[in-house]
């Protein structure tokens, strides 16, 4: 048996990883160009800079016009365009993403484009609904109550998607989807 953990992982060096918190009496700290108090600055802004030292550093530079985002980046480091909402999508050319009708079958509402035909059913399965079918015709309360012919114990709404399917597949013209068997070629 083995000893407990706890101790072993009391005298463990902890580390830890992330980003230093930035103190709240921390100030924005003064750009180099102000601080040195550059003739080109001025010239460029058309104004006297002015820095206040309570305010935060976005909107430091805000008032001064150096960057509109001093986050944005530039070059690679430029942040991605942000997604546009639906309707701004729709006024620009009328239509939408295509990934709206995944969201639409992931939230359960019905695609676009209707809805997805019944699974097909095993040959075991059709010989089962064929047999329902004979004995009780489409009254599904019966097939839930026959025990000797509904022998899975099928819920009455698994049967109804049974029933459905049968008749999606069974009504359409029936495809063998295998390929054919040829006999080997001879050389």
């Amino acid at each position: 048996m083995g000893r407990s953990r706890r101790r072993l992982k009391k005298t463990a060096p902890k580390v830890k990883v992330g980003v230093v918190k930035r103190n709240k009496t921390q100030k924005a700290k003064l750009p180099t160009e102000l601080r040195e108090q550059r003739p080109d600055v001025e010239k460029r802004l058309n104004q006297k800079p002015e820095w206040k030292e309570e305010a935060t550093l976005t909107s430091n530079y805000g008032a001064n016009k150096f960057v509109l985002d001093p986050n944005e980046g530039f070059g690679r480091n430029l942040k991605p365009q942000p997604l546009k909402s639906k309707e701004e999508r729709e006024a620009e050319d009328g239509g939408t993403y295509s990934d709206d009708d995944e969201m639409r079958a992931a939230t359960g509402l019905v695609r676009k484009a209707g809805r997805a035909p019944p699974k097909p059913l095993t040959t075991h399965q059709k010989q089962i609904v064929q047999k329902l079918l004979d004995a009780h015709g489409e009254d599904v309360q019966a097939w839930f109550r026959d025990t000797k012919l509904n022998r899975m114990q099928h819920s009455e709404g698994k049967l109804r998607e049974l029933l459905e399917s049968f008749k999606f597949h069974s009504s359409s013209s029936r495809h063998d989807f295998r390929a054919p068997r040829k006999p080997p070629k001879r050389l």
